[in-house]
């Protein structure tokens, strides 16, 4: 690495200390005058620190994002994030379903628990190793998206509409009704047997996802339309100590 790259490894391992250490959400002239730096190199830092998930915007200001934590999770040292295994427990006890919660980490969503029945060994692992999945093509990518910072969403959205355009085209269509509703469908969208339903765990920054196989001819499943009604309404009744703010 030369020297321009050591510098640059260095004001990004400064920008992420100042941010953790704020205490509030810091915006782009407070980082750049936080570490004694050009706003232009700044920008360019906190751009890709943000589209590697190691920041996110909050806000008109940036936090630290979810990227440490997924790198926890994968090293088998996780902490609490957004909810406690406990509560999604009892949350899946209740709408006698699979639960597994969610977080928009940069440009993908990543699996972060499960409780509940398994899923099908091809779903399940995909939870269970934290694999990265495409944000268009999930519920629970679809949802977050929807819910997020609007100059986050179309930052996104803009990269994601020359990779993948019919998906890209469609969240258009339907971002609208999902923020009305904050309630996000996938019928068959990232596998083909396999229809979703995410909610929002309401301050917390994840979405929990209920699967089931999809109904024969497409369309919503209605025991799973059931079992979301059931998860929004026990969610709406547990206390504020079962979940834990991810800022």
């Amino acid at each position: 690495m030369d020297g321009s790259g050591h510098r640059s490894l260095a004001r990004a391992g400064r920008i992420l200390d100042l941010v953790a250490r704020s205490g509030a959400p810091l915006t782009l002239s407070m980082i750049a005058r936080g570490i004694d730096a050009p706003i232009s190199s700044t920008q360019d830092l906190v751009r890709e620190l943000s589209a590697l998930g190691y920041l996110q915007m909050l806000g008109p200001g940036y936090v630290i994002g979810l990227r440490p934590h997924v790198l926890d999770l994968i090293a088998g040292t996780p902490r609490i994030v957004g909810m406690d295994h406990g509560a999604l427990l009892s949350l899946s006890r209740h709408a006698q379903v699979p639960l597994t919660t969610a977080a928009l980490v940069g440009r993908d969503v990543f699996y972060l628990d499960h409780a509940g029945p398994r899923a099908p060994s091809r779903i399940q692992t995909v939870a269970d190793d934290h694999r990265p999945r495409p944000v268009l093509r999930t519920a629970a990518g679809r949802l977050l998206l929807a819910l997020s910072d609007e100059a986050v969403r179309h930052r996104i959205l803009a990269d994601l509409t020359h990779t993948d355009p019919s998906a890209a085209q469609a969240f258009s269509k339907d971002v609208s009704s999902i923020r009305r509703d904050r309630i996000a469908r996938s019928d068959g969208l990232a596998d083909p047997d396999i229809a979703a339903v995410a909610l929002p765990a309401e301050h917390t920054g994840v979405a929990l996802v209920l699967t089931a196989r999809r109904a024969p001819r497409g369309g919503r499943v209605p025991s799973l339309e059931v079992a979301a009604r059931a998860v929004r309404q026990k969610l709406s009744e547990m206390a504020p100590v079962s979940t834990a703010n991810t800022t």
